[in-house]
């Protein structure tokens, strides 16, 4: 795919060239809508369009709209059929880029303020006009996301899908778009070598593992080059990510006789270990691939509202006050 190149440019070159492939100057020139539909008898084919731009005359022409019968579609793809379903991968690339591309359009107007019209207009008020809506978060998501998805496509040889890049984002923040674009190519490869198919929460489950594994380490360039060694250990679709080592259980190492045992320290004890045992749930692909959309929705709610109530607990003390009850991040 060529690379900052106007489309309307890429759309001009190209009908320029379908009228150098036209017939001699005695015959009428054709337009471009015209000599994909049908050549004229003796005249030469037209000038094959590149996968840049994609347009509605392109797919009028190149696929055709009929069904066929069980009967006429069985066994191998033909040659035609393998062409007809390369134009529409074409066709699901081109939206895809289009996604990043939607992301760095809107960043360039807001940043040169474009978006001001008369002088008058915000930014809220340029969304709501001319994006259907759009509200002000969603533009931020997109601009945010715009140049990982660029490097990974060029990384990759095509766009990868948004969840994908999405997925990818923190550890990119972490480490580099770049760092983050190869990595991600490799565990796609890794998948895709064995036949399983990836998806987002396992893009994220590995994220959320390398970075954690890095979180300790102060220097951030030795950070960046922890998580990509942990994530070339946890990348291939099997073996999972393994369960981190039992660490020694800090509630026995300063017992106190004359007290009971706190029964809310058992019970972070066991949040963390149904934590690890989400973590290695979320790597199970054989049970990805037994789960249906509606059942996947169903258990991520719930996850979630586990999660909203766990985030509002506070741990009381007795004795102590202004207490704050803040993360242990310590080894």
């Amino acid at each position: 795919m060529p690379k900052r190149k106007d489309l309307r440019a890429g759309a001009a070159a190209t009908t320029a060239t379908r009228t150098t492939a036209a017939p001699a100057p005695s015959t009428p020139v054709a337009s471009p809508s015209t000599a994909l539909a049908a050549a004229q008898p003796g005249a030469a084919a037209p000038a094959r369009l590149r996968d840049q731009p994609f347009t509605l005359t392109h797919w009028g022409a190149t696929l055709p709209e009929h069904d066929v019968t069980a009967e006429e579609a069985n066994g191998p793809l033909s040659p035609q059929e393998q062409e007809e379903l390369a134009e529409c991968h074409r066709a699901i690339d081109n939206a895809r880029t289009a996604q990043w591309m939607l992301g760095r359009a809107l960043e360039i107007v807001r940043r040169r303020r474009l978006y001001r019209a008369d002088g008058s207009r915000t930014w809220a008020q340029y969304l709501a006009a001319e994006h259907d809506g759009m509200t002000e978060r969603e533009a931020r998501r997109l601009q945010e996301e715009w140049r990982l998805a660029k490097t990974v496509q060029d990384a990759l040889g095509k766009p990868a899908p948004a969840s994908h890049v999405r997925a990818m984002l923190d550890y990119a923040a972490n480490t580099s778009d770049e760092q983050a674009a190869g990595d991600y190519v490799m565990l796609r490869s890794a998948f895709e070598s064995r036949q399983v198919r990836l998806v987002a929460h396992q893009i994220t489950a590995r994220v959320t593992e390398a970075l954690e594994t890095a979180a300790t380490v102060p220097d951030p360039e030795s950070r960046q080059g922890v998580a990509a060694l942990r994530w070339r250990e946890i990348h291939a679709p099997q073996p999972s990510i393994p369960a981190p080592a039992s660490a020694p259980d800090n509630t026995q190492a300063s017992p106190q006789p004359k007290d009971a045992p706190d029964p809310l320290v058992e019970s972070a004890d066991a949040a963390e270990k149904a934590l690890e045992r989400l973590n290695r749930a979320l790597m199970d692909e054989g049970a990805t691939s037994r789960r249906a959309a509606v059942d996947a929705e169903h258990l991520q709610s719930r996850i979630r509202k586990v999660g909203r109530i766990l985030a509002k607990v506070t741990v009381p003390a007795d004795d102590v006050i202004d207490a704050e009850v803040i993360e242990d991040r310590t080894p």
